[in-house]
């Protein structure tokens, strides 16, 4: 993550970077999500609303829907999860409106995280599993094992711990070169070993992802802050506490 901001920062101020289109918005939409990772709201926000502007100036619809993308993940890192889903419902609509399917995938996804937070299961699993057809479809791997690890902890949420299991080894299995979500490996396995009162293996587990998350000094993203707190939660129902 360091050498991402680094690079982005590189770019942002080199000499008449604010020229070249479309790329100086990808840049700041990379940097703001860099900011987003590393807990800095305000330079994400700046990112982004900068980004909303120059690609509203320049008629990039895939650069809006970016910076409504950004600007939905602010909102959840502040609780606004009736936000996410209009500002994420809003690029949506840009990118169907644009026929840029490419676009979509941001908001898509942006819209399933505000309804899970909000408590909708149900409807935030319908919500992953369209965004899992489509990355399928456009064959966006990293999207995939995103939306099984999601899948999975929904499931987790809904009861179905066989369906989550499923999710979190196609995830296992994946190959994407995810250093956040390799991280959460042994936290999902944790809760699925919690669910089946394997109290042994959800503590070592647990213990193992904690240290893999701290290493990686990126602060968890709300959903799955939330998670943490459901499966700390779980753990002291161990009867050996």
């Amino acid at each position: 993550m360091d050498d991402g901001m680094v690079a982005a920062a590189a770019a942002l101020e080199a000499p008449g970077a604010q020229t070249v289109e479309p790329w100086y918005a990808r840049v700041l939409y990379a940097d703001g999500l860099f900011a987003f990772r590393a807990g800095d709201v305000k330079r994400s926000r700046a990112r982004n609303v900068e980004l909303l502007r120059v690609a509203r100036e320049t008629g990039d619809v895939r650069g809006e829907c970016d910076g409504l993308t950004g600007m939905a993940r602010i909102a959840l890192r502040e609780g606004r999860y009736e936000d996410v889903v209009s500002l994420a419902r809003e690029g949506l609509e840009r990118a169907r409106a644009a026929r840029d399917a490419a676009a979509e995938d941001g908001p898509r996804h942006l819209e399933a995280v505000g309804v899970r937070m909000l408590g909708d299961y149900r409807r935030a699993r319908e919500l992953y599993l369209e965004s899992l057809a489509a990355a399928q479809s456009a064959g966006n791997v990293d999207r995939v094992a995103t939306e099984e690890h999601n899948l999975g902890w929904v499931d987790l949420h809904l009861g179905d711990v066989e369906s989550a299991e499923a999710r979190f080894r196609r995830r296992d299995g994946s190959g994407v070169d995810n250093a956040y979500l390799e991280a959460w490996r042994d936290l999902s396995w944790a809760a699925v070993a919690c669910l089946r009162k394997d109290w042994t293996e959800a503590r070592r587990r647990f213990e193992v992802g904690m240290k893999a998350l701290e290493a990686l000094q990126a602060a968890p993203d709300p959903d799955d802050a939330l998670e943490l707190e459901w499966l700390s939660t779980r753990l002291d129902e161990d009867p050996a506490f």
